[in-house]
């Protein structure tokens, strides 16, 4: 066996080797500092010592939850996978410190893995806003028609659409920054993404809409709501091998018993409305169903990225609603998404439209603080051809020390965030003992909602998020100009 142990020792992951009666005939250092036992005491001891819920008749195929009792006399609960031949070679793949569960491990691993994927999204949102930045740009100073506008919407499309996937990492990472709920009739939003994805369902299956909807009213986002029927619709359609169809329904009347049972005998909202997402497809299996929100999680192998759901539980959970599954091998899925309903007497942020177009300016000066050279050099660009006077800053020190030089006379300072060294936060801070009065515009494609509310509610006038478009930034700009405190 001392080869099976120099192969064992090499292998990070915590591993042994039984016997089918219980006989531990090698380990790895890994597992031994996982029960907190000494390598020899394993080897000489029977597998219930440590084992106690193992036996020759268990089932030891696949992966199962088990308890270890380490040596300290404390439980440790581990996910392990074993393989059978004429022994029993066990692998843990995760394992939860004494006292805490299996599931809270799992959990916080996930929000690591979220923070990761948040972190990487803000690195990509940087350069997503340079290229859109400068698109934008020339799309404004190019004569209409043009010979390189055809290039330049077909990038443009490229950039918005990786846009939308890493808007999906934020949502599912619950990091996208705070953003304006407002009535939003779902039922419209029905017949709108019917019209959409027309082209992406194929001719052998049959996408029902419902037709002469009630009126669906919810507090939300119209752009998270195509999201979350965009992704049940394309699971549905990916799901049916040949012939099938997918079928979307609106309900408004759901009865007290099933709303109290879902949300508890005090629901947060008076009425509640239901999209149900049914296809006749293959169906899932429960194992595939208990992993089903897990992020990065997905059966469609390099087809999917595994953040669709994910994006869906999160954006879902936000508004205040519950999603349920039904499902059976053979048999199709029908996915329920349960938000709560809004009437015209609820309070609403108002959702009157903007003009259409890019609003210019009329020679305010204004501030652009941002680490990334890409993206405070197309603000400065596209902020100057709108008419504005723009100065900018690398960093948050040099951006206070501009502020002090021109003696506080900015119009408005577009800050980004997340920065290293002085955070946006303390810049922001650090402005405000200058001029407690200067507008500030927050920036960012990576910034906690807490931190964002918390600028807010210091006095920041308004945030944008990462990437955006020359329109929204006019927009946002015009806004927080709309009562300026210096005119210079």
């Amino acid at each position: 066996m001392d080869f099976l142990s120099d192969v064992l020792e090499s292998l990070p992951e915590p591993l042994c080797v039984l016997t089918r009666g219980g006989e531990c005939l090698s380990v790895n250092e890994a597992f031994s500092r996982l029960v907190k036992l000494p390598a020899q005491a394993l080897r000489d001891c029977d597998v219930r010592e440590f084992w106690p819920a193992f036996n020759d008749q268990i089932d030891l195929s696949g992966e199962s939850a088990v308890e270890f009792l380490a040596g300290d006399g404390r439980s440790i609960t581990a996910r392990i996978s074993c393989a059978v031949s004429n022994v029993v070679v066990v692998r843990v793949l995760a394992s939860a410190a004494p006292g805490e569960s299996l599931q809270l491990h799992h959990k916080q691993r996930l929000e690591t893995l979220g923070l990761l994927a948040g972190g990487v999204a803000h690195d990509f949102n940087n350069v997503l806003t340079g290229i859109l930045g400068h698109l934008a740009y020339l799309k404004h100073v190019l004569p209409e028609p043009h010979k390189s506008c055809e290039s330049l919407a077909a990038i443009e499309e490229g950039a918005i659409k990786a846009s939308g996937l890493t808007q999906q990492i934020l949502n599912f990472s619950k990091l996208d920054a705070s953003e304006e709920l407002q009535q939003v009739d779902v039922d419209q939003v029905v017949s709108r993404i019917g019209v959409l994805l027309k082209s992406a369902i194929p001719s052998d299956i049959a996408l029902q809409l419902p037709k002469n909807a009630d009126v669906f009213r919810v507090l939300g986002s119209e752009v998270h709501l195509a999201q979350i029927l965009i992704n049940l619709i394309i699971n549905a359609r990916d799901a049916i091998q040949g012939r099938g169809s997918i079928d979307v329904r609106l309900s408004t009347e759901l009865g007290l018993d099933e709303v109290h049972e879902i949300f508890g005998p005090e629901p947060a909202a008076k009425a509640y409305g239901a999209i149900e997402v049914a296809d006749t497809g293959s169906g899932m299996s429960d194992e595939v169903k208990q992993r089903l929100f897990e992020p990065y999680f997905t059966t469609k192998n390099q087809a999917g990225t595994g953040l669709g759901l994910a994006t869906v539980q999160a954006i879902v959970a936000r508004l205040g609603g519950a999603i349920q599954v039904f499902s059976e091998v053979d048999h199709g899925t029908m996915f329920r998404v349960i938000l709560p309903l809004v009437s015209d007497g609820d309070a609403t942020v108002d959702s009157s439209e903007t003009e259409n177009g890019v609003l210019r300016g009329e020679g305010e000066r204004l501030l652009v603080i941002d680490d990334e050279d890409a993206v405070r050099n197309v603000l400065g660009l596209s902020l100057s051809h709108l008419g504005y006077q723009v100065d900018t800053a690398p960093s948050g020190l040099e951006g206070i020390e501009k502020l002090r030089a021109a003696n506080g006379g900015y119009n408005l300072v577009i800050l980004d965030l997340l920065m290293p060294g002085l955070s946006g936060e303390e810049t922001f801070q650090r402005l405000r003992a200058i001029n407690p009065e200067i507008s500030v515009l927050i920036v960012s494609g990576f910034s906690s909602e807490n931190v964002v509310q918390r600028v807010l509610a210091d006095g920041a006038r308004d945030f944008i998020q990462k990437p955006f478009s020359i329109e929204v930034l006019s927009e946002k700009v015009r806004g927080c100009l709309g009562d300026p405190v210096v005119r210079s």
